[in-house]
């Protein structure tokens, strides 16, 4: 094996994942979820540590260049210890909230990673490394994490297809716009396709993407299923690591159909006879516990994803009504509207939406933010709302936003405002969300695409107005959905009937699951819109 590369970060993860697949085919699973996942955090932490978040000139950049190619930098066997490594990880997971559910996605090492650019690597078809950090009855494991190895999907073509996604969605809207061709069902088809090879490929694993119960009702009917498998576990002479994960799937048999219970006995037990127990012992508790039941409440699931599977639409995976981790009082906000002033119907339609719907939001429109103007919001807002082109990283530079220490959470409503993208090719994938998280930013909602301009305006005032009570006395009766989108399309808020209020929450991620379902807005915008941070409650009270 040659030494452990120190200075380009894009190696040091192609070397650790080798790592990673060697351990796991001896038989080190902890080894193995050591370099897995030291391998997503190597560049960052090496790209965004104290000292770069520090940085103010170009003297001291220089200084560090010079200093690292001296070699004045920690030795691989400090950095990459598997036995210490875990232990540490085993501590942090130890140190989670109670309520959290963590898991983690990474491909695993090909060994021509080294030959293929990055839209090859994209779509190579390799197996997938699922780390659990954090999960239901881990306490069988003493709080350890699992790693459980996801085979490739049957279809070949699966990785292509769902990393072209936005790659495609561009190329379709830009032929639409050229051509005046209707091509927007393709689309919709393309998005569709993808999300069902997930849910096929994951099978019975698709219940790991399932948090705690929140209702003591549904933790009383877990705690009787994990009883029953324990039950099972001790009769039959099965591992706890085994029990651990029947338990996984038994909790959520309302997620899986008979075949995907079969594929799980088949994947986790070792001959004919073994499958037929616990294939029996699953349906009949399927059929006896889990009919005619009503929808879980559950804590969300937090995901750490690899760069290469970054863009799927994972969050299609679980469309529940979910619970937060971050409860805040939304009251100062900030919007900017059309800074790159080309977008004169979206300025007019939020416009009018922003100063009657939230007559004391601070605006900036049809201008470009100053540098201290972003600054500013960053510290001192609640909330940011970017309606434009991009990320906004064309009006304050990543290095900036590490200088800070963002109290606001971020709504960028612009094309792949969140995508990440490669730089060449042995360099990691970066985005700009990554910049506001590592300056403390809790939340980021953006796009893992391009996007149309009314479908996005249209989805942002759902969002938005839906997670913010309205501020005017005027429009407190009220609710978002009964605005009538061909009026906004034209600058105009016209309210239908009356919609029944349900009790206000303030769940962010319950809203925006709920909107992926809205019969005005296609896949293409629902799917794109996701979260990367922390599930906020808006814990301020709703004036109605």
């Amino acid at each position: 094996m040659s030494p452990i590369p120190r200075h380009n970060t894009a190696l040091t993860r192609i070397a650790l994942q080798r790592e990673a697949a060697k351990a796991l085919l001896e038989g080190r699973e902890s080894d193995a979820i050591f370099y897995t996942t030291t391998s997503l955090c190597a560049g960052f932490h090496a790209k965004f540590d104290a000292d770069c978040r520090r940085f103010s000139g170009s003297d001291n950049l220089v200084t560090t260049l010079l200093e690292d190619l001296n070699g004045n930098v920690p030795k691989d066997s400090d950095q990459f210890q598997p036995t210490k490594g875990f232990k540490d990880i085993r501590r942090q997971c130890a140190e989670l909230p109670e309520n959290w559910t963590v898991i983690q996605l990474s491909k695993a090492f090909t060994p021509r990673w080294n030959q293929l650019t990055h839209s090859q690597l994209l779509g190579e078809r390799t197996a997938v490394d699922l780390v659990l950090f954090s999960f239901p009855n881990s306490e069988l494991v003493a709080g350890g994490p699992l790693l459980i190895r996801l085979e490739p999907p049957e279809d070949p073509e699966f990785f292509a297809l769902a990393s072209s996604i936005a790659v495609k969605i561009k190329s379709l809207l830009t032929d639409e716009i050229n051509t005046s061709s209707m091509r927007q069902e393709e689309m919709e088809t393309l998005i569709g396709r993808v999300i069902s090879g997930i849910k096929s490929w994951l099978g019975p694993w698709i219940v790991l993407f399932c948090g705690k119960f929140c209702d003591s009702d549904d933790q009383q009917l877990e705690a009787e299923v994990f009883n029953r498998v324990e039950d099972f576990c001790i009769t039959n002479k099965r591992s706890k690591r085994n029990q651990v994960l029947i338990s996984l799937i038994a909790r959520r048999l309302d997620m899986v159909d008979h075949a995907s219970i079969y594929r799980f006995c088949c994947e986790i037990e070792e001959n004919a006879e073994q499958i037929r127990e616990l294939y029996t012992f699953l349906v009949k508790l399927k059929d006896g516990k889990f009919e005619a039941l009503p929808r879980f409440k559950c804590f969300p699931c937090l995901m750490i994803i690899d760069e290469l599977l970054d863009g799927y639409p994972w969050e299609m995976m679980n469309l529940e009504h979910r619970n937060g981790y971050l409860h805040i009082s939304v009251t100062n906000c900030h919007n900017i509207i059309n800074p790159d002033k080309s977008l004169t119907k979206m300025s007019a339609r939020l416009q009018t939406f922003y100063k009657e719907w939230y007559p004391h939001f601070k605006l900036i429109v049809d201008q470009p933010p100053t540098n201290a103007q972003f600054s500013s919001i960053l510290h001192e807002a609640d909330v940011m709302i970017y309606n434009g082109h991009g990320s906004g990283l064309q009006f304050i530079d990543g290095e900036t936003i590490l200088r800070h220490d963002i109290k606001s959470l971020v709504f960028l409503f612009g094309c792949d405002s969140v995508r990440l993208a490669a730089n060449g090719l042995f360099s990691e994938m970066n985005g700009s969300h990554l910049y506001y998280n590592t300056a403390k930013c809790p939340t980021v909602v953006g796009a893992l695409w391009v996007l149309t301009d009314f479908y996005t305006d249209y989805y942002s005032i759902l969002l938005v107005g839906a997670w913010i009570p309205t501020e005017n006395p005027k429009l407190q009766n009220h609710n978002v959905l009964e605005l009538d989108p061909n009026a906004f399309k034209n600058g105009k808020l016209i309210f239908g009937s009356l919609l029944p209020q349900d009790s206000y929450d303030g769940n962010l991620l319950k809203l925006m699951a709920q909107f992926r379902w809205h019969k005005w807005l296609p896949k293409r915008i629902t799917c794109a819109m996701v979260c990367r941070g922390l599930p906020v409650i808006n814990a301020v009270e709703s004036s109605k």
